[in-house]
């Protein structure tokens, strides 16, 4: 079947399903970069809109948040039904100094910790997908559901960093 040309055997008929999501994932943070290179480093700590993040902080929570979303799909293989917490992200971009962040550093290091991602998404079997951890906020939600909250994720933050090519 073309559709599952470079995935494993095992994940073809996932792959018919959703042909685009490894596409996406990949793509994701090569859009992001090339959006933050076409903005004007002046613009990196401008917020266009009030209590949103600037750039340098959207990069910054990107690179931050791939791991949480990259844990709590690992652990909903590991431990089905288990709980996972929301967290703050306004008090996590504090705490974690997102307004002093080298944007750089933490462009490459989303785009790392996606390769993981991909990995471990490449790495499910189809009786896994359906296995869930629930949200103390969102509910319950299925690893597949999870790989395309980060595509949803990824394509909120390239709408918002592209009204800065226009701003």
């Amino acid at each position: 079947m073309r559709f599952c040309r470079g995935w494993p055997s095992r994940l073809c008929h996932y792959r018919a399903m959703h042909v685009y999501l490894l596409p996406a994932l990949q793509s994701g943070p090569v859009v992001i970069e090339r959006l933050v290179r076409a903005i004007s480093p002046a613009h990196y700590d401008l917020a266009l809109i009030a209590d949103r993040f600037t750039p340098r902080e959207v990069i910054a929570h990107l690179a931050d948040w791939e791991p949480i979303m990259l844990a709590r799909m690992q652990q909903a293989r590991a431990q089905p039904g288990s709980t996972v917490m929301g967290q703050d992200e306004g008090e996590m971009a504090i705490r974690n100094g997102y307004r002093a962040s080298n944007i750089d550093e933490q462009l490459m290091h989303f785009a790392a910790k996606r390769m993981e991602t991909i990995a471990f998404v490449q790495s499910l079997t189809p009786d896994e997908l359906p296995r869930t951890v629930v949200h103390n906020e969102r509910g319950a939600m299925t690893l597949d559901d999870q790989a395309n909250l980060l595509v949803g994720h990824d394509l909120y933050h390239i709408e918002q960093l592209s009204a800065y090519l226009t701003a």
